[in-house]
């Protein structure tokens, strides 16, 4: 590939991989490219794409260095919104949820966050307003980020997450059958790993309930799906000792099972 030359598939390509959570493999392509890149688009695209890798990497070196250079391009405020919305994810997918709200917070009241061509932008920021907030054990006010997020795009890039922190929220908030259907509905979604996790809510949430045999159904149908990296497989076999413990105690003339 002469120099100057990125292409298309190479940029989607390593945004692939970190799609996936391969931060370290996305990041070394995504170098190489910004090395070779000369035009300015390739250039801020790749920026941008170090800064998802390097900011959930840690690489603070690497993430002042793209930052720097974006602020040289045009529109560096814009670009300040969109890195800014970068960082916020980072903190709020590593715990540091305060850090990441704020951050958030900031976007929601910027200057483009109502621009119509935007409208994804403002998706994005309640959806991980909503994730934030159940983070900080707040989750009344992030089910109500969450349904904004949702009346927006309501089958949004986000919407597999969103449910599962709703289930998550409703859990929390004992609002069991509520939290149970919204983790049901991950499970047509095609994403294997969350519906596994979204298996371990509906399972809890009929534990909750004292619902022992339904619970007890979801986490055998669990253990066939492991492993997960989504579901600690010791966390489902506590479930399951605790349902059979149960289920002894209050049939003790023999078991459903």
């Amino acid at each position: 590939m002469p120099n100057g030359v990125v292409t298309e598939e190479e940029i989607e390509a390593a945004e692939k991989l970190r799609g996936k959570g391969e931060f370290v493999a996305a990041l070394a392509l995504t170098q190489e490219m910004l090395d070779r890149a000369e035009d300015q688009e390739s250039r801020m695209r790749l920026l941008f794409d170090v800064l998802y890798c390097s900011t959930q990497l840690h690489e603070d070196d690497l993430t002042e260095r793209a930052i720097a250079e974006l602020d040289t391009m045009p529109e560096p405020k814009m670009s300040r919104f969109f890195v800014d919305f970068i960082r916020a994810v980072s903190f709020i997918m590593q715990g540091n949820a305060l850090e990441g709200l704020a951050l958030i917070e900031a976007g929601l009241k910027s200057e483009f966050i109502d621009r119509n061509d935007f409208r994804i932008w403002k998706y994005l920021h309640l959806a991980y307003k909503g994730s934030g907030l159940l983070w900080l054990a707040r989750p009344s006010e992030a089910l109500k980020s969450l349904a904004s997020a949702h009346a927006m795009f309501p089958d949004g890039e986000r919407e597999t997450a969103i449910l599962i922190d709703q289930a998550n929220c409703l859990l929390a908030l004992d609002r069991y059958d509520e939290a149970y259907h919204a983790a049901s509905q991950v499970l047509s979604r095609g994403d294997e790993e969350m519906a596994t996790l979204a298996m371990r809510y509906m399972a809890e949430c009929r534990m909750w309930q004292k619902r022992v045999e339904e619970a007890l159904a979801v986490y055998r149908d669990i253990l066939k799906r492991l492993p997960c990296r989504l579901v600690q497989e010791e966390r489902i076999q506590t479930g399951i000792k605790n349902a059979m413990a149960y289920l002894e105690k209050h049939h003790p003339q023999g078991k459903p099972f």
